[in-house]
């Protein structure tokens, strides 16, 4: 009884990680919230070691903001809610970061203090996730093209559609598997153990 509660509790887990990551995993459109043409994009990617990986690139911010604030400072709101998450200074305009925290949005503040643990000044850039569409659509065939000489060009075999699973029936599927392979298991030990110790 131990082992289907730890079992139903380990889905359950492995569902909300799954949601949690299609969730944090996209790019952002960070776009000036005045009438400066401030603009960042971002990507943001879940690697093996669970941390969120962020590149930035900016174009036409000014440095310094002025003559008292010399800090542009990239922020995340989590998710899950709460306070924004420091992400890190944005330097130059270029940055490559890392959070363990799931988020949905990020946006750039200026500041007077680089060691601010809060957002304390004014927001200028924002944006929101955007999913990476290429990863979610399914793939098709390339259709014919022809060349410049107006022949057909040979295309290449068709490309293997990816399964459109959705996660609920990818953990389905997941766990109709690992029961069938411990079922054949206990299947080999029972006829192990039956004729290990059968009367000769």
């Amino acid at each position: 009884m131990k082992r289907i509660i730890m079992l139903f509790i380990s889905g359950l887990l492995y569902f909300s990680i799954v949601n949690t990551v299609s969730a944090s995993e996209g790019t952002f459109e960070l776009r000036s919230t005045d009438d400066n043409n401030y603009k960042c994009y971002a990507a943001s990617l879940l690697m093996q070691n669970l941390n969120y990986k962020i590149i930035l690139s900016c174009r036409n911010i000014l440095f310094p903001v002025d003559e008292t604030i010399f800090t542009y400072m990239l922020w995340a709101n989590p998710s899950a809610g709460g306070k924004p998450v420091k992400i890190g200074s944005v330097g130059l305009g270029k940055g490559e970061y890392a959070t363990k925290v799931a988020f949905a949005s990020l946006f750039v503040t200026t500041e007077q203090n680089v060691n601010t643990k809060e957002p304390a000044g004014n927001v200028v850039m924002k944006g929101s996730i955007k999913p990476i569409l290429f990863l979610e659509k399914e793939i098709t065939d390339s259709s014919d093209e022809k060349t410049e000489d107006g022949e057909e060009k040979i295309s290449p075999s068709p490309t293997p559609k990816v399964s459109n699973l959705s996660t609920r029936e990818r953990l389905i599927t997941g766990f109709k598997r690992a029961g069938l392979a411990t079922g054949l298991a206990l299947v080999s030990i029972l006829g192990l153990v039956f004729v290990l110790t059968r009367p000769r």
